[in-house]
C-alpha cells in the first residue's frame, strides 16, 4: 500500500512538472508564397508497352475537313481535369523529344529519320478525368500515302509534363500574352510549377 502511494504521489509530482507557463509571443515570421489550389502540373514517363492500337486522331484542317489518322495512344486519367476545366479552362501537355534536351509543346510534328518517308505527330485531347496523347504519321510529301508499319513501331521512352489551369488561371494566361508553347513561360506566369 506504501509503495502505491509513493508511486502516485511520483507520478503526480512528475505530471504537476512537465507543465509549463507560455511565455510570451514570439515575433511574427515572414509570410510564405502563396499558393494557387487552381493549377496543378505533373510528369509522367511513357514506355513501349504503356502505348496502345489502335487509336483514332481526328485532325481539323480547317474548311470542314477532318480527316482521321490511326493512332498509337496512351490514356491516363487524371481526376483534376474537371467539368470546369473542360468548360472553362485549359490543359496544356509539353514532352520532350528522343534526342532532344528541353521541352517541347503539344501538338509536335516532325520528320525522323527512320521512317523518312512520314512525318511523326504527337497531339492531345482531354476529357473530363482522363488525358490521352496519341502518336501517328501522316506523310512527308503531298500526295503520298502514309506507308504501313505505326502498329508495329517500338516506341522509345518519353517524358511528358501537362499543367492543368481553372477558369480563373486560365483567363490570367490569356491576359498575361504569355507565349503557350514556351513551357518555361508558363512557368513564370502561374508561380513555378
Amino acid at each position: 500500500m506504501k509503495n502505491t502511494i509513493v508511486l502516485l504521489l511520483t507520478s503526480a509530482i512528475v505530471t504537476l512538472g512537465a507543465c509549463k507557463k507560455e511565455g510570451p509571443a514570439g515575433p511574427a515570421g515572414k509570410d510564405g508564397k502563396d499558393g494557387n489550389a487552381n493549377v496543378m502540373a505533373a510528369k509522367f514517363t511513357t514506355m513501349a508497352s504503356t502505348w496502345k492500337y489502335p487509336g483514332h486522331y481526328a485532325l481539323d484542317y480547317g474548311n470542314n475537313q477532318v480527316k482521321l489518322h490511326f493512332s498509337k495512344y496512351i490514356t491516363k486519367e487524371i481526376p483534376e481535369i474537371t467539368k470546369d476545366v473542360v468548360d472553362n479552362g485549359l490543359v496544356l501537355v509539353y514532352m520532350i523529344p528522343k534526342g532532344v534536351h528541353n521541352w517541347m509543346p503539344l501538338p509536335l510534328s516532325f520528320q525522323a529519320a527512320s521512317p523518312s518517308d512520314v512525318v511523326h505527330n504527337f497531339a492531345y485531347e482531354y476529357r473530363q478525368g482522363t488525358l490521352t496523347i496519341h502518336y501517328y504519321w501522316t506523310a512527308n510529301t503531298t500526295g503520298k500515302l502514309v506507308p504501313d508499319g505505326l502498329e508495329t513501331t517500338l516506341m522509345p521512352f518519353y517524358n511528358f509534363r501537362y499543367v492543368i489551369a481553372s477558369g480563373i488561371m486560365s483567363e490570367k494566361l490569356k491576359e498575361s500574352g504569355v507565349n503557350l508553347k514556351d513551357e518555361q513561360a508558363v512557368n513564370r506566369v502561374l508561380g513555378g510549377l
